[in-house]
């Protein structure tokens, strides 16, 4: 392979800013690869600029988010020092916000909070295990000797996660991650939280409204588009509408679990309605966006057409089973004949088959 150019130095001929730009990318990787401390990562990636991340990418250190807190502390670290000059090394801080934002990652694990303690020892992250059954693990913030609000406890059995946010002694929950992957979202003060949002796996998720203990679903999202809304209190949620990602709307009357479709609407503006009990839902009546009527007879999936209502007046009437429906009489409006013949439906209205339920 050939050897990367050197690299580029200034107009005086000032020593290069890159000081292993000589090494070929292999060695930088190897190097790299016997790095595990996120203040070593941050000075090796500030010494070569070049190493770009398509090149780090598959290194578990530089993917974990506290390589990037190791980042933003050295970067502080030489900005001060610039501007103070000839002044001992004062080591910054972390921030409260970036110790809650790191204990909220699903990344975080308590393995790193030494080298937290070792770069911030004024403010960091401690770990306490319960001796309980339970067994719960509880991440709290700690400013030198003095421990401070709770940010997290995991129940070591289960696998389940809590998230708190909010001062010492006012934790509120936020967050509830099971170990199937569903996660609980909640809002309110402490002892006041109320579920508002679950999400599944499956990228299924449920919306919720109401009083703490009292919270009842009013909508659910699905991931292929599919919007559900409900009414009703906690545990007699009942479906009144369904919304498709083509655009077809669907209506609902009934209790829960007795939900029957009433009345369907098309992208095209083609309404459907229905009467029947859930499962036997039949269509009784179509109105298209033109204004044409359509109504059917029989029962769910064999409605056949017995009458056609158009804009201009004219009326027919028709026979036969579903799908060989023959027009036997027609009405017109501007005469007070009517006719009456036997032909198969060509008048171009089809019989529609209604979507099932």
């Amino acid at each position: 392979m050939v050897p990367p150019p050197p690299a580029r130095t200034d107009d005086d001929d000032d020593p290069p800013t890159d000081w292993l730009g000589d090494l070929p990318p292999e060695l930088h990787l190897r190097i790299l690869e016997g790095v595990d401390d996120f203040s070593d990562c941050a000075a090796f990636s500030l010494a070569s600029p070049r190493l770009g991340l398509a090149l780090r990418s598959g290194l578990a250190r530089f993917k974990d988010p506290l390589f990037a807190v190791a980042m933003r502390l050295l970067l502080i670290e030489r900005l001060i020092a610039g501007s103070f000059v000839g002044s001992s090394i004062i080591r910054p801080t972390l921030c409260e916000a970036s110790l809650r934002a790191y204990a909220a990652d699903r990344r975080a694990t308590a393995d790193h909070f030494p080298w937290l303690a070792r770069v911030s020892p004024a403010l960091c992250l401690s770990a306490v295990e319960g001796a309980d059954e339970q067994r719960a693990e509880t991440w709290a913030l700690r400013r030198g000797e003095e421990r401070g609000a709770d940010l997290r406890v995991r129940i070591l059995r289960s696998g389940l996660v809590q998230h708190f946010e909010g001062e010492r002694d006012a934790e509120r929950m936020v967050r509830t991650e099971f170990a199937d992957g569903v996660v609980h979202y909640y809002e309110g003060e402490k002892g006041a939280e109320r579920g508002v949002r679950t999400e599944f796996p499956c990228g299924k998720v449920q919306y919720y409204e109401g009083e703490r203990g009292a919270e009842r679903m009013v909508r659910a999202e699905f991931a292929d588009g599919e919007v559900q809304h409900f009414e009703g209190e906690q545990d007699a949620e009942r479906v009144v509408r369904r919304e498709f990602a083509d655009g077809t709307v669907q209506y609902f009357e009934g209790e829960q679990g007795a939900e029957r479709v009433v009345r369907r609407e098309f992208a095209d503006g083609t309404v459907q309605h229905f009467e029947g009990e859930r499962g036997a839902e039949r269509a009784v009546r179509a109105v298209r966006a033109d204004g044409a009527v359509q109504h059917f007879e029989g029962e769910q999936g064999a409605e056949r057409t017995v009458r056609a209502e158009f804009p201009d007046g004219i009326v027919q009437y028709y026979e036969g089973e579903r799908g060989a429906e023959r027009v036997v009489r027609m009405e017109f409006p501007a005469a007070t004949c009517s006719t009456t013949r036997e032909s198969e439906m060509g008048s171009g209205w089809c019989a529609s088959t209604p979507p099932r339920v």
